[in-house]
């Protein structure tokens, strides 16, 4: 990426993690990607934030829209380009999470995007703008996922140990865990039902809970009610500092059921994202055989009736 007037710091503060890419040069600000292969790709989120509320000398408050950031594509070499999304200046002083669903026409494999905020150039030369509010980006991450799970999953009906468990994994620099579940569903149909009013029926949660000592004892993340997630959703999680290291269990396991035919829950599009604009993958689409976790080396993911 490349950067016109920012830096790596904190002076607007901490956004998602660590340092973010700040922006307060006097002239250009700007951060523009290289050409990426977007063909496949269905979003783009980052952290933004425009200037802050307590109106910080390094990050004060913006006052008017030419303060406001805008993120543009390009799909020509930067010849011309088109507006994506305009961080709005009124609604950044607060840090706040983008989720960009990818228009069909940025999918190519020549797309670079660009973070800017507009500037006035007098006599072909970019007038100082000192009384701008500088702006922070970071965990830019562009994926081939959508919203919501689609295709294949993995489903759990079976009468006995119901979850999912990853092999060791290396979680030093990871920064947040997301994934999509559903726990029965609105239509209660044969295949997909769970029974909401039962007295164990916060007994019948999905936990996500992590390992640091190959599975001998168990930490919870989180858990999710059976009332809450009877329509898919994903969901993000910090990982928790005492996970942030080498030889870490995953896994999703839901302690209780009434057996085959009750109770199933469905598990898609799990990711790990790295503090550094990396992320590992999970895909649990069975069309790729529902046991692979990838990175640049594959690990396997192991699976539960």
């Amino acid at each position: 990426m490349s950067l016109e007037g920012g830096s790596t710091c904190t002076e607007c503060g901490i956004l998602a993690e660590d340092t973010a890419l700040y922006f307060g040069g006097s002239t250009v600000r700007q951060a523009i990607t290289q050409d990426l292969d977007l063909r496949g790709a269905k979003f783009l989120q980052y952290w933004g934030r425009i200037g802050s509320e307590n109106n910080m000398t390094s990050c004060h408050r913006p006052i008017c829209r030419k303060e406001g950031v805008l993120l543009d594509y390009s799909t020509d070499g930067g010849i011309t380009w088109t507006l994506l999304h305009e961080m709005d200046y009124q609604k950044y002083i607060s840090v706040r999470h983008d989720y960009i669903l990818l228009p069909e026409d940025t999918l190519t494999n020549t797309t670079r995007l660009r973070w800017w905020q507009p500037f006035v150039i007098s006599n072909g030369i970019v007038v100082s703008g000192v009384e701008r509010a500088q702006w922070a980006l970071d965990n830019i991450l562009i994926g081939g996922l959508a919203p919501y799970a689609h295709g294949d999953s993995l489903y759990f009906n079976g009468c006995q140990i119901r979850q999912a468990a990853t092999k060791p994994l290396d979680l030093t620099r990871a920064s947040k865990i997301m994934f999509v579940l559903q726990i029965g569903s609105m239509s209660q149909t044969d295949s997909c039902n769970s029974d909401l009013s039962g007295p164990h029926a916060v007994d019948k949660a999905v936990l996500l809970q992590y390992s640091v000592n190959n599975g001998i004892t168990w930490h919870v993340i989180a858990q999710h009610q059976p009332k809450d997630f009877t329509q898919a959703q994903r969901v993000s999680y910090n990982v928790p500092l005492e996970a942030r290291m080498k030889g870490v269990l995953l896994r999703w396991w839901q302690p209780r059921h009434n057996g085959t035919g009750h109770d199933q829950w469905a598990l898609d599009h799990v990711e790990v994202v790295l503090t550094r604009k990396q992320n590992y993958m999970m895909n649990f689409s069975r069309q790729h055989g529902l046991r692979h976790f990838y990175n640049r080396r594959r690990r396997s993911l192991r699976r539960y009736p």
